[in-house]
């Protein structure tokens, strides 16, 4: 799975947006979320982990391992349990961009089903589109 999308905002920001738990918490969305969903996150300097409740309860926990992690480029494992159990998967992220406008490129790989990744590009889909939605241009 390949996802592109143009950001009106500097790298560095949204480097910050994908590393920082406060800031993960506002934009990811798993599909079927509702008002009362959320996200709690955790990073570690090697590792991350969200938690995501929904109907009082946890219902998933997302985590992974950083294979590399740089302001314009970031690798990481990705592994969902609980009600939605996944296997692992990579996680690539690419910024492009000057100051005012980055290109972001998402690639998601080693899905091992087409389950999964509709899941997931429905995820991907809906997150990114929160999280540009943070930087109006």
């Amino acid at each position: 799975m390949a996802m592109r999308l143009s950001i009106p905002a500097d790298a560095a920001r949204i480097f910050q947006a994908f590393t920082q738990p406060e800031y993960l918490e506002t934009w990811i969305a798993f599909p079927g979320d509702d008002a009362d969903s959320y996200l709690v996150a955790w990073r570690q300097p090697d590792s991350y982990r969200f938690d995501h409740y929904r109907s009082g309860g946890r219902d998933l926990i997302v985590s992974g391992t950083y294979r590399f992690c740089r302001r314009r480029k970031m690798l990481f494992t990705w592994r969902m349990s609980g009600h939605r159990e996944q296997a692992e998967s990579l996680v690539y992220i690419r910024l492009f961009g000057n100051f005012s406008s980055t290109i972001l490129e998402l690639h998601h790989r080693g899905i091992a089903s087409a389950a999964d990744s509709l899941w997931l590009q429905e995820m991907w889909a809906r997150s990114l589109d929160r999280l540009a939605r943070l930087f109006p241009g």
